[in-house]
């Protein structure tokens, strides 16, 4: 016969209940979070050849890259550039959806990148 003290197999329990309920929130939210920072690192590298392409080059390599990351909505590929006082800047704003079972919810994302031309 074993004698246990203190703690019983319900705290085993809840910690396993813990963790898939932090799985099943926390991998549909991270995955929103990781594409925005995706899109805006591609913003970044898109700006570095903002001297030698024109504007509708600069937006079909944006829209390259937001094909490349997938499963981003129709917004993410309209791209404003603008280039004045010696900057070149790319704007662009989305809405994503956080798809929770429980209660999806909808997160904008609004990006604002500029560099010196």
């Amino acid at each position: 016969m074993v004698i246990r003290r203190g703690m019983s197999n319900l705290g085993c329990l809840m910690g396993i209940l813990l963790l898939a309920a932090f799985i099943v929130v926390g991998l549909p939210v991270g995955k929103v979070y990781m594409r925005a920072y995706e899109y805006e690192d591609a913003m970044r590298q898109t700006l570095l050849h903002g001297k030698t392409d024109d504007d509708d080059g600069l937006r079909a390599s944006m829209r390259a890259s937001a094909d490349s990351i997938g499963d981003l909505p129709e917004e993410a590929y309209d791209v404003d550039v603008t280039r004045e006082n010696g900057m070149i800047g790319l704007r662009a704003a989305y809405t994503d959806t956080i798809r929770i079972p429980v209660m999806p919810r909808a997160v904008t994302h609004r990006f604002d990148v500029e560099r010196p031309e």
